[in-house]
């Protein structure tokens, strides 16, 4: 008995000596504020805190962070990213080289433009000076630090830092300790985002570790469910988003998020959702807007535009830009083309790519497509859009939008680039595929891409018609004179199809042979061409234009023969009047 009493209270000491590695903040709270998007709680949070303690490093470091987290569009302006700055740079001068503010002023700099390599400068000094130097985890840099370099990492846009140096530092940490903060791993999974949609699978298996350090973190559950809305699972969104508030039923971006999932699918939902969201959130000009969009996707479109309006008047669409998209679906559904584009032009050119989504660009398509000549420039916001885009389902989305956008314009060459682009990110194609690029090609009047689009086409689908019906109008495109011998092979090709059912196929079997009739007259081949004619009558019996077509062509075969009989018998007696040789 005394045996397992030690060896229990050997375990508790063991226990105690891990979570000692992990103690909980005293700023815990506010960094939950700024998980759940109440960025002004956050802040007045974080304020208290520095008045209080304002020589702790740490405390200045979040409330810079809080500072940062004030914007309307997921970018901080240049006005906090100053004040955010002078407050790092105010507490470097009362202490020097300190880490958390090293870190808050590489956060700053990367927003800025400083050269990545600088920034890292600064971040491995705060790693080397809070290196553990003594007990089992001696050499070790602090949690910490490196969580907080890693917070850095996920705030910043994906096109700016170094994200995969956070991973490596993030990983390299998270392997050191037994006991690992489970926010650690939910900057892991985000900084995984940041660098690509592959790595989807990465970010939910970090997210996942979250949870199984603290089962109660909804905030992990939120990200694992955000991946899969942009995945459109909608099972494993609903799964995870209600676990989320299983967990903390007042996590307000949860409730936005379900918003977003049901507003143009579920009108009810939709609304109780939003009004989940904006009872737990700080309060918002932004609430004014999000009424307003749902009154839209509700169809009370006057509503919609009363009150988009009247937020636009209050200067609303300066400091939450999103409400131009909004004023441009509101016009548009009035007809008013010129207003809808005045409203969606300089959104999509001046908002961040990683913040237009992809109806944003349906909309700005539909709108501008419809004045001459903006093709190209779409184009190349589409393409700014695709190189920004982590999710590999939001890229094909694009790719089809510039391929319909194309498609529309008749300008098919373009859209057939675009949307071979598409079948390459899709890396398969269904049948409607091959059917879409074999029209495309023929549309852009490209014969032999049609042909071996057509070729693949009917590899795969032998028993659909389509295949043999592209495969010999991309040869006519080829073969315009229909005396090359491709066309001839492409339409031999699919009487071969035709002729299984030619009851079915009579009116394509005549055409064809009509085209084989042609070849015929244009190389010659009367005998041939009457073949092909007694085919036709065989379909057609007593057809005058085939039998008169008929009698000719034997006329013709006839004059050839005897043409051909008469240059032999003067070749022959030009052999026997020639010279002799000795």
């Amino acid at each position: 008995m005394r045996k397992l009493v030690l060896m229990f209270i050997g375990v508790v000491f063991v226990a105690a000596e891990l979570f000692a590695q992990t103690p909980v903040s005293p700023l815990e709270e506010g960094i939950k504020l700024l998980n759940y998007e109440k960025n002004k709680s956050a802040l007045n949070f974080f304020k208290e805190a520095l008045d209080k303690n304002p020589a702790d490093g740490e405390t200045i470091f979040w409330y810079g962070q809080a500072l940062l987290a004030q914007n309307y569009n997921g970018i901080p302006t240049a006005e906090y990213i100053k004040k955010a700055k002078d407050v790092y740079q105010s507490g470097l001068q009362a202490k020097a080289n300190d880490p958390w503010l090293l870190i808050g002023i590489s956060h700053t700099q990367s927003l800025e433009g400083v050269d990545n390599n600088a920034v890292k400068q600064n971040l491995e000094v705060a790693i080397t000076s809070t290196l553990n130097t003594k007990g089992k985890f001696k050499g070790k840099p602090s949690q910490d630090i490196i969580n907080a370099i890693g917070r850095v990492f996920a705030e910043l846009p994906i096109n700016i830092g170094d994200h995969r140096y956070a991973i490596d530092k993030l990983k390299e940490t998270s392997t050191a300790y037994e006991v690992v903060l489970p926010s650690l791993y939910i900057n892991l999974g985000i900084n995984y985002l940041k660098i690509g949609g592959e790595f989807g699978g990465d970010a939910v298996t970090a997210f996942q570790n979250a949870i199984s350090k603290d089962p109660k973190n909804a905030y992990a559950y939120y990200r694992i469910g955000k991946i899969y809305q942009t995945q459109s699972n909608n099972e494993s969104l609903e799964e995870n988003y209600k676990k989320a508030i299983e967990a903390d039923p007042a996590i307000p971006p949860v409730y936005f998020a379900l918003y977003d999932f049901y507003k143009d699918k579920n009108s009810t939902m939709a609304k109780s959702n939003l009004d989940l969201f904006m009872s737990y959130a700080d309060k918002d000009p932004r609430f004014e807007y999000y009424s307003a969009d749902y009154l839209y996707n509700s169809k009370q479109f006057d509503q919609s535009l009363e009150k988009a309006k009247a937020m636009e008047a209050a200067g609303n669409l300066t400091i939450f830009p999103t409400l131009a998209v909004l004023l441009a679906k509101n016009y548009d559904h009035k007809g008013d083309s010129i207003l809808a584009k005045s409203y969606i032009e300089p959104y999509i050119n001046n908002t961040p790519t990683d913040k237009i989504v992809s109806s944003d660009y349906e909309l700005a398509i539909k709108i501008l497509s419809r004045f001459s000549g903006n093709q190209q420039v779409l184009a190349a916001l589409l393409e700014k859009a695709i190189a920004a885009d982590t999710s590999k389902e939001s890229r094909i989305n694009y790719y089809k939008l510039g391929t319909d956008m194309f498609e529309k314009a008749t300008m098919y060459a373009d859209a057939l680039k675009w949307y071979t682009n598409l079948i390459t990110l899709k890396g398969s194609k269904a049948e409607f595929d091959y059917y879409k690029l074999a029209s495309l090609s023929l549309n852009a009047k490209n014969g032999p891409m049609t042909m071996e689009v057509a070729k693949q086409y009917i590899a795969a689908f032998p028993a659909k018609a389509q295949g043999y019906n592209f495969n010999t109008k991309g040869a006519a495109l080829i073969d315009t004179a229909n005396n090359q011998g491709i066309l001839f092979e492409a339409v031999n090709f699919q009487n071969e199809f035709l002729l299984k059912d030619s009851v079915k196929n009579k009116q394509a079997l005549i055409n064809n042979y009509y085209t084989l009739i042609g070849y015929y007259n244009e190389t010659k081949g009367y005998d041939n061409a009457v073949v092909m004619c007694d085919k036709v009558l065989e379909m057609v019996p007593n057809d005058p234009t085939t039998m008169q077509a008929k009698a000719q062509f034997v006329k013709n075969a006839e004059i050839m023969k005897k043409m051909q009989a008469a240059k032999g018998a003067k070749a022959a007696a030009a052999d026997t009047t020639a010279p002799k040789k000795n």
